[in-house]
């Protein structure tokens, strides 16, 4: 009976055994679950580098991307002190040495194991958008501006059309940017011919100055660019003044003498310039020194076009003296402007691209959603396109209640089993 009873207790805990296995095993199996791990955070730098300032934009995006475009939200920007660029024509290290802040700001927002992966270049959430609608872009900057759109009809001159390729979507845009015609530029340009048509005279009305305003420039600076012919009998040390005189309708007149609006070999389909433009369509997003034009004029970021132009006139005729007082905090290199300023917007968007019939199209913004609105993020976007996803990390496993199950059939099975072998250890020693 003894080596009876040992059999017997020797298959019941085999059969234990082998029943907290399946039992383990079916509970390993039963729920089952895998699970993506999160992706890593990328970043990307650009550097707007304008003719008037240079501002760092640090853009993130998770690693998996959706249809190989980055849903990139803008993660800080600093604005690089200094003047713009150029200004470092005679001195290039000064320019480098006048980044160095704004990296340093940038550097201690990005985690030191993705500082080096991190593109940067000079050229809320932003997700991807509805393909029945599309914002425009209109960009004013200090020395060339910027018109983009998607038009109704195909673009017919190759040289203004761009294909992109957004979240899985392709789109023909219409796009073209007019250099030399950037706020400072143009402004330049009307000085320009204010000295050119006053004659022998050293000092010279502007209209576009207010009454007890003015500027005294040499020669030299005052053509001393790019986008302005020197006079055959060109003295460099002349100087020549400025006078304000506070007039509305002559300051708007005058911006026709700096923008071409008649010569057109693509007529109707023009721009200004004699440039080719489709019918402008849909929504259109008017930034940078747009903005802040507008802004400062309390019209943004939107008005009635009757109320921008009584406003642009009453601003436009009021004195130096009545201006800076209500002004106190502006600087007069900044408040002298914005009077042309007015009216040469008024001019490239209502003749120019041809808004009159959907003015209220246009919306005057800075920012969407925490993001700067701005050519850096259009580039970050598209730049994503070409930097590989990072790949998909899952892990597999069981829902943690599931664990003290599994680790007491387990723990159960492994006793039983050192059961049995002390049961033949000592059936053994019997023998």
């Amino acid at each position: 009976m003894g080596i009876q009873m040992k059999a017997l207790l020797l298959g019941t805990a085999l059969a234990a055994v082998a029943c907290t296995t399946i039992i383990a095993l079916i509970l390993s199996l039963a729920n089952h679950q895998t699970l993506e791990m999160p992706y890593s955070t990328q970043y990307g730098i650009v550097f707007d580098a304008g003719s008037t300032h240079t501002a760092l934009f640090l853009y993130q995006w998770l690693g998996n991307k959706e249809n190989n475009t980055g849903i990139v939200s803008q993660k800080q920007s600093c604005d690089v002190d200094g003047d713009g660029i150029s200004s470092y024509v005679n001195n290039p290290p000064a320019a480098g040495e006048s980044l160095k802040k704004c990296l340093d700001v940038a550097k201690a927002a990005i985690p030191e194991g993705k500082q080096k992966t991190t593109p940067h270049t000079f050229e809320g959430q932003w997700i991807h958008p509805n393909t029945g609608k599309i914002l425009g872009a209109l960009d004013l900057g200090g020395s060339s501006t910027q018109i983009a759109f998607t038009p109704k009809e195909p673009v017919k001159n190759p040289d203004s059309s761009f294909n992109l390729q957004l979240y899985g979507y392709k789109y023909e845009l219409y796009t073209h940017s007019y250099l030399c015609y950037g706020q400072d530029q143009a402004l330049r340009q009307l000085q320009v011919y204010l000295h050119k048509t006053a004659g022998s005279s050293s000092v010279i009305s502007h209209p576009c100055y207010h009454v007890g305003y003015s500027l005294n420039l040499t020669l030299n600076d005052l053509y001393n660019s790019p986008c302005v012919v020197k006079p055959s009998n060109f003295n460099p040390k002349a100087t020549v003044l400025f006078s304000g005189t506070s007039n509305s309708s002559l300051c708007l007149s005058l911006m026709e003498n700096i923008v071409n609006l008649t010569d057109c070999a693509y007529s109707p389909d023009c721009g200004f310039n004699g440039v080719y433009q489709p019918p402008v369509n849909g929504e259109f997003f008017a930034f940078s020194a747009y903005f802040y034009t507008f802004d400062f004029l309390g019209l943004a970021p939107k008005a009635p076009l009757i109320r921008v132009l009584s406003t642009i006139e009453t601003h436009c005729n009021k004195t130096w003296t009545d201006l800076t007082a209500e002004n106190p905090t502006i600087k007069a290199k900044y408040l002298k402007d914005y009077c042309a300023s007015a009216h040469y917007i008024m001019t490239i968007l209502l003749k120019g691209y041809k808004f009159s019939n959907t003015w209220d199209q246009i919306s005057f913004e800075k920012r969407v959603a925490d993001t700067d609105i701005g050519w850096t993020l259009g580039y970050m976007l598209n730049l994503t396109n070409m930097i590989p996803s990072e790949p998909s990390r899952a892990v597999t496993g069981v829902p943690h209640s599931q664990w003290p199950a599994q680790i007491f059939f387990i723990v159960f099975a492994v006793l039983l089993s050192l059961i049995i072998i002390a049961i033949l250890f000592v059936r053994d020693l019997s023998h």
